[in-house]
């Protein structure tokens, strides 16, 4: 099966852990998968540099076909979690705040086991996730505003 890097970015506006005390994770989407990336494990702090905020200098590169490549082979070595795009049932979106005040969340819930869910820490990675959820599976998005339960 061929696959394609679509795009993705790691952040200090996303953040995990009891009100959100480890700060920096990694969102990173294929045409068949999304890779999430610890940069404190796995090797993720690998993906800094270049890989760290965008490929290239953009959220969503044209790779040349090696270029694609290794970048893949990459994230598979550094990730986090991945999910085929078939095991994921849901992706929701809540927007943060602005101006800092009170965070926003992205929770991916996959058909089986446990929802993987991250903090987002300003809208800029909200947005960002918004493209990147969109360009990946459209019809498992689904957003919600700031002041939603």
């Amino acid at each position: 099966m061929s696959e394609t890097f679509l795009g993705g970015f790691m952040s200090g506006l996303l953040s995990r852990g009891f009100l959100g005390t480890r700060v920096g994770y990694g969102f990173y989407f294929t045409t068949a998968r999304l890779f999430g990336v610890d940069p404190g494990s796995h090797g993720g702090s690998e993906l800094t540099g270049t890989m760290g905020g965008y490929i290239d200098g953009q959220l969503m590169p044209s790779l040349s076909a090696d270029e694609n490549d290794k970048l893949i082979e990459r994230l598979e070595r550094v990730k986090d979690f991945e999910l085929a795009k078939d095991q994921i049932k849901r992706i929701e979106l809540k927007r943060p705040g602005s101006y800092g005040i009170g965070f926003g969340r992205i929770t991916v819930v996959p058909d089986t086991g446990h929802s993987i869910s991250i903090q987002l820490r300003h809208p800029v990675a909200y947005d960002r996730l918004v493209q990147l959820t969109q360009a990946f599976s459209p019809d498992v998005v689904r957003t919600r505003p700031f002041l939603s339960v």
